[in-house]
């Protein structure tokens, strides 16, 4: 282990490794991040938020995944979005519920926003294919928002299943979750998109990343990519909607 890789990450170190990725002010951003990849840092997922939320000024909107697929579990409280665990991680788990953070109301794929945008981004979530349109996944495309994969690949990036979403071969399945209506609850199922389980978004992700501007550098001590969302949504959509028509599996 080098001795970048055993001292400790501060706010202030990962602000600057921020900057140097091309993180900048004004920006919506998507950040999915493994704080494991990041490394020992001071203040732990907090300051993660910090330098991020320092990077984008108080123009820019830091947008995170906070999916809760164990609200498919009948015996599971009704979802609640100031209280329902996220299990993407320490980082969005810690966004979940950072002072003025704004989160979506999907049972099972909510999506928090803190900044400018925030409210825009979270207002409205449709029920079913909960990644498509009329979902936070559409409003950052149509913000121009950039996606930050932090110590993680193309296999977790979200905005893949939105760009699938648009495709008439798209890949789907039922969806199951309780929700409240007038005053009941009542178990729901609705059409959504099937998981990828690392079929296609490895490959979009390394076609996509060969023929296009993407930021990369270290940020602590991991891998990071910086791109814009909608040229990612374009291309996987062109690419989804040329191989999702062969048999399945087939390139």
């Amino acid at each position: 282990m080098t001795r970048s890789q055993s001292h400790p990450k501060t706010r202030e170190s990962l602000a600057r490794d921020f900057a140097e990725l091309g993180v900048a002010s004004g920006m919506t951003v998507m950040v999915h991040a493994s704080l494991g990849k990041v490394g020992w840092t001071e203040g732990g997922p907090i300051a993660v938020i910090r330098a991020l939320l320092e990077s984008l000024g108080p123009q820019g909107t830091l947008v995170m995944p906070a999916e809760s697929p164990a609200q498919s579990d009948p015996q599971q409280p009704i979802f609640d979005p100031r209280t329902t665990p996220t299990t993407m991680g320490a980082i969005a788990e810690a966004f979940r519920s950072f002072p003025g953070t704004l989160r979506s109301h999907h049972p099972l794929v909510s999506v928090c926003a803190n900044g400018r945008n925030a409210g825009e981004i979270t207002r409205d979530h449709a029920l079913a294919f909960c990644e498509g349109k009329g979902t936070p996944f559409e409003r950052l495309y149509e913000l121009h928002a950039f996606t930050l994969l932090l110590g993680v690949g193309f296999d977790r990036c979200t905005s893949l299943h939105y760009a699938e979403s648009l495709t008439p071969s798209r890949r789907t399945t039922v969806s199951h979750f309780a929700a409240m209506r007038d005053g009941e609850r009542i178990w729901m199922e609705v059409p959504d998109m099937a998981p990828d389980n690392g079929v296609h978004f490895p490959v979009v992700g390394a076609k996509f990343a060969a023929g296009h501007s993407i930021r990369t550098g270290r940020v602590g001590n991991a891998d990071a990519m910086l791109f814009s969302t909608r040229e990612l949504v374009d291309f996987a959509a062109a690419y989804f909607n040329r191989t999702l028509e062969r048999p399945y599996g087939a390139r």
